[in-house]
């Protein structure tokens, strides 16, 4: 029998902030802008300064089933999804096709980079309801190429602002990308400061409650300023929390502190078991790239854009990421580290080795690889590795 989701209702912004995050679907529907379906990790500024809004297609759409225990694979199957393509990419579709209280999309932005699978589910999509579809493409990253890249970047931003404008009937104003720049870093330091609290030797949240809060880099929850005001006073409250060495609920004492890197599994069940487990949540990546530096504010926005991106760890091959991530890793202290793949997701799974390698050489701590498939007893079975592996790390 599944055990019901352990959340921390003590902290009353936490509670605002998860609220907020449950409504998106609702809140969605009373937007007077267009709506652009986005991949989780395309930089949400570049469609609010379009005066559209984005949506985090997989964030919202993705853990539906978990929330809702809704199937609707089936949809996405039908319409020529493979059953073995990642789960996260199923459900969103399905979703979408079912039009089960599906929100208004008015276009799909399909930055998936080298994931094929994700670009394809954005093709169906696109096709099985008659929304149009714009492709952002990214080369991998490649340090003796990076000339070439951030002129085929800026031309590829250059070219999504003119074809999105004039379908939206806005014109590419660098003032207002400058404006949602400066509303998307204030949101980015405060995740980095939100995640530098879990660095405490005492840190004040659960796993499930920072997982919630870290993805909501993906879109913002619709509203950049609100969410910096909720995250902002998490924070205060977490803060305190940490001055008066309180821990939060579910912890086991000395428990082993671990860094989640990979995509995240649709179970949410999985940040829980961590703390059954005897572990403690001190970082993740799987929105990190989002939030991991912020974009420069004073000089050719669209330039400085182009880098940033260029330089996303998502985008680097294995040993380059493993490098990238290095330091968020360390400033977080942990004692071992899992990575996690996805079924059917091949983001992480053909540089898995290597990036193991080079984070265990690096750092000496042991480090462990799971693998989430599509089934809903998946997380219960990777129970007994995941107790086992933090058990030898306390």
């Amino acid at each position: 029998m599944r055990k019901p989701l352990r959340f921390d209702r003590s902290l009353e912004p936490l509670n605002r902030l998860i609220e907020t995050f449950m409504r998106s679907r609702d809140r969605i529907r009373s937007r007077h802008s267009k709506i652009i379906a986005k991949w989780r990790l395309f930089p949400p500024e570049i469609i609010y300064a379009l005066g559209a809004t984005p949506y985090d297609l997989l964030l919202h759409e993705g853990l539906t089933r978990n929330l809702e225990n809704l199937r609707v694979d089936g949809y996405a199957i039908e319409a020529g999804l493979s059953a073995d393509s990642c789960p996260w990419n199923l459900t969103s579709t399905g979703m979408i096709l079912s039009e089960r209280d599906s929100p208004p999309i008015d276009i799909f932005l399909a930055g998936a980079g080298l994931c094929d699978v994700s670009s394809k589910s954005w093709q169906i999509m696109a096709r099985q309801t008659g929304k149009p579809i714009y492709p952002v493409e990214t080369p991998i990253f490649e340090s003796n190429s990076q000339k070439r890249a951030l002129s085929f970047i800026h031309e590829e931003l250059s070219l999504l602002f003119a074809r999105l404008g004039r379908r939206l009937g806005q014109q590419y104003s660098e003032t207002r990308l400058q404006e949602e720049v400066k509303k998307g870093n204030k949101v980015r330091r405060l995740l980095l400061d939100v995640t530098g609290l879990l660095s405490q030797s005492s840190p004040p949240l659960n796993a499930l409650e920072y997982f919630l809060i870290h993805a909501t880099a993906g879109d913002y929850l619709q509203d950049p300023d609100y969410l910096a005001t909720l995250i902002s006073s998490v924070k205060d409250e977490a803060e305190r929390r940490v001055d008066e060495n309180r821990c939060p609920p579910g912890l086991v004492d000395d428990p082993a502190r671990i860094y989640y890197v990979g995509m995240a599994p649709q179970d949410l069940q999985f940040w829980n078991m961590i703390e059954d487990s005897g572990g403690l949540l001190v970082g993740c990546e799987t929105y990190l790239p989002l939030f991991y530096d912020s974009i420069p504010e004073n000089g050719p926005v669209l330039e400085d854009f182009a880098k940033w991106i260029w330089m996303m760890p998502h985008h680097m091959a294995g040993a380059d990421r493993a490098k990238a991530l290095m330091r968020y890793i360390k400033e977080q202290k942990p004692d071992a580290i899992i990575i996690g793949n996805v079924a059917g997701c091949r983001s992480l799974s053909s540089s898995e080795r290597i990036m193991k390698e080079t984070l265990k050489e690096e750092l000496g701590i042991p480090i462990t690889s799971v693998e989430f498939g599509a089934s809903e007893d998946d997380v219960t079975l990777l129970e007994p590795h995941i107790k086992a592996f933090i058990e030898i790390c306390r």
